[in-house]
């Protein structure tokens, strides 16, 4: 009898507890909604999120955005969300350049500005297994960048090309990786 004293009251508290975590989660995603709403971001995805913002430089001057190996944060100095990337891809954004750049290691999709805007650049990306990954022009964004999503867990190559010039980094898609990549890609 003693036994089902204690259960039955442990049983209550979890059954609580589980309704408290399931309400907060709730109240979390309705936050975000809001949050994201606020900035014409509701109802997209974080890869379509990522790719909306890091393609312009006309995003809300409020808004901070940054990306790395796992999440995309966003902030307006009051409120600040995070959002986990997918599992299987990381998300890389290079800057090729002729004159100038800046060091960078965590991309911000905001702040990050490069030296060549709106031109063609020959992208090719080699997995260390000898896969090719990406071979094709990509035109850099507003911001100077190009971005891509690849394959998580791997170590590739990068080589660009631009106007008779190249250069070429190794990269890698894992959790702690950078995903900015700027100061290796003068052309040469």
């Amino acid at each position: 009898m003693k036994q089902k004293k204690i259960v039955f009251p442990l049983l209550i508290i979890i059954v609580v507890l589980l309704g408290a975590i399931a309400t907060a989660s709730f109240m979390t995603r309705k936050a975000q909604a809001a949050f994201l709403e606020g900035y014409g971001l509701a109802g997209m995805d974080v890869k379509a999120i990522v790719n909306k913002l890091d393609s312009t430089i006309n995003e809300d001057p409020s808004l901070s955005s940054s990306i790395n190996g796992e999440q995309l944060m966003l902030s307006d100095g009051k409120k600040s969300i995070a959002m986990d990337l997918p599992k299987d891809v990381f998300y890389l954004s290079f800057a090729p350049y002729e004159n100038t750049t800046h060091p960078c290691a965590i991309h911000s999709l905001k702040s990050c500005r490069g030296e060549l805007v709106n031109v063609p650049v020959q992208v090719k990306i080699t997995a260390e297994n000898g896969d090719v990954l990406i071979d094709q022009n990509l035109t850099t964004m507003e911001n100077g960048f190009i971005g891509v999503w690849l394959p998580r867990n791997m170590q590739a190559e990068l080589r660009v090309s631009y106007a008779g010039k190249s250069a070429s980094a190794p990269i890698s898609t894992y959790t702690d990786s950078d995903t900015c990549l700027t100061t290796a890609l003068k052309l040469r």
